[in-house]
C-alpha cells in the first residue's frame, strides 16, 4: 500500500527547498519528478521525468482539480 505523511520542507542552498523522503520508500541514488501544483516523484529514477510529465499532466491534474473542488463544495462549514 501506499504511504502518506505531512513533512516540512527544508531550505537548501540559496533558492532551494529539500523534502526528506520517508525511510521506508525505497530509493535509488537519484530521483526523477515531474510538478506544477502538485509533485509525482519516481524516487528511483526509474521512469523518464518527461513520462512523468505527461503523465501528470494528462491524468492527475485534470482529474485532481474538479474531484477537490466538489469535497470541499461537499465540506461541513
Amino acid at each position: 500500500m501506499g504511504t502518506k505523511t505531512r513533512r516540512s520542507n527544508i531550505k537548501h542552498g540559496k533558492y532551494s527547498l529539500a523534502l526528506v523522503l520517508p525511510a521506508n520508500i525505497k530509493k535509488g541514488e537519484q530521483s526523477t519528478l515531474a510538478a506544477n501544483r502538485l509533485v509525482l516523484i519516481d524516487p528511483r529514477a526509474e521512469i523518464d521525468e518527461e513520462d512523468l510529465l505527461e503523465f501528470l499532466e494528462t491524468y492527475i491534474e485534470p482529474q485532481f482539480w474538479p474531484w477537490y473542488q466538489k469535497k470541499k463544495q461537499n465540506a461541513p462549514p
